[in-house]
C-alpha cells in the first residue's frame, strides 16, 4: 500500500469528525448548557415565532430549603465526543448584591479545537430567594459564529428583553425582542442550581419553567435510577435523572439526556450524557473545590 492509501483511512475519520462537530458541536456543547451542563451553549434555542406551548406554563416554585450550596463553590468537567475530547468547562457560584451569580465557561480542546473552536462565557444571576432569574450574559464563539447576548427578566410585568449583537460578519448585526412570561422563571443554569436544591427522590416527577430568550418550556425531570459512578473527582452514589428538554423550544432536536447527581446534601452534578442523532456526549466532574 502507497502513503496515500495508507493515510486515506486517517482522512476519512478526520472528515467524520469534522462534519459531526459542524452538525452537532453547538448543540452539545450547549446540551452541557442545557444540563443543564456540559454541552455548552444553545444553538438551538427556538425563533421567536414558534408557536406557544398547548398547556400554560406555570411560574417557578421556589424549594423550600434554604440553599445547601456554598458561595464560592467550583466545578469543573471535562467532556468527549465519541472518545475525542472535546472541551473543558467551568461552573461558580459568587454573589453579587442580594443575588446569585452563576459564571460558566466552556473551551473547545485537541482535534476539536482545531476544526470547531468554542470558547463560551456565561454569566446568570437569580434571586436567591425565590430562584427567579434576574439576567444573563453571554459571550459566545462557536466555529464562526460570535455573539453577545443579553436577557433580562421582568418579573413584575411578566417579560423578558432580548437583546443580541452578532458579530460573525464584517459588519455587526443587532436583534431586540420581547417575549411574555409566566412570572418566575429559570434559564439553564439556574435550573441546574435550582435542581440541586430540591429533595430529588427515585421516581418522583419535578416540573419547572425555563426560558432562554424565547418561548417558556415546562421541563420535566424524572430520577428513574440510583448508581455509584466514578469520575476523576472521586466515587459518588448518585441518582440519574432525565430532563426532558428536547423536542422543546429549548432543544428543537430529538434526544435525550441524563444527570447525575451526588446522591447527598450538595447534589453535585458528577456526570452528564446526551444522546442526539450525531452520537453521544459525555462530561464528567473532573474536580469540585469548596470555598475557603
Amino acid at each position: 500500500m502507497n502513503q496515500a492509501g495508507a493515510l486515506q483511512p486517517r482522512r476519512d475519520r478526520l472528515l467524520i469528525l469534522e462534519h459531526g462537530l459542524k452538525r452537532g458541536l453547538p448543540y452539545l456543547l450547549a446540551a452541557f448548557s442545557a444540563a443543564l451542563l456540559l454541552l455548552f451553549r444553545a444553538t438551538a434555542l427556538a425563533p421567536a415565532n414558534d408557536p406557544q406551548p398547548s398547556a400554560p406554563v406555570k411560574a417557578v416554585i421556589a424549594p423550600q430549603a434554604r440553599s445547601r450550596i456554598p458561595v464560592g463553590e467550583q466545578l469543573y468537567y471535562s467532556a468527549t465526543w465519541r472518545l475525542w475530547p472535546a472541551g473543558n468547562a467551568m461552573l461558580t457560584l459568587g454573589r453579587r448584591g442580594v443575588d446569585r451569580e452563576i459564571t460558566f465557561s466552556a473551551v473547545s480542546t485537541g482535534v476539536v479545537s482545531v476544526l470547531f473552536p468554542v470558547r463560551d462565557q456565561i454569566e446568570s444571576f437569580y434571586d436567591q430567594n425565590n430562584f427567579c432569574t434576574r439576567s444573563v450574559r453571554k459571550n459566545t464563539l462557536e466555529g464562526r459564529r460570535k455573539l453577545r447576548t443579553r436577557i433580562v427578566y421582568h418579573l413584575l410585568r411578566h417579560k423578558l428583553t432580548l437583546q443580541e449583537t452578532n458579530l460573525s460578519g464584517p459588519r455587526p448585526r443587532y436583534k431586540h425582542s420581547q417575549q411574555a412570561i409566566p412570572g418566575c422563571v429559570l434559564d439553564l443554569f439556574t435550573a441546574l442550581y435550582y435542581v440541586r436544591q430540591l429533595p430529588l427522590k427515585l421516581n418522583e416527577v419535578y416540573n419547572f419553567p425555563v426560558n432562554e430568550g424565547g418561548k417558556t418550556v415546562e421541563v420535566r425531570l424524572i430520577p428513574d435510577l440510583k448508581e455509584t459512578v466514578i469520575t476523576p473527582a472521586g466515587t459518588f452514589h448518585t441518582l440519574r435523572a432525565e430532563p426532558h428538554i428536547f423536542n422543546t423550544a429549548v432543544f428543537h432536536r430529538p434526544g435525550r439526556m441524563w444527570i447525575w447527581f451526588s446522591d447527598d446534601r450538595l447534589h453535585l452534578p458528577v456526570m452528564v450524557k446526551a444522546q442526539v442523532s450525531w452520537g453521544t456526549i459525555i462530561a464528567h466532574l473532573t474536580r469540585y473545590e469548596e470555598p475557603h
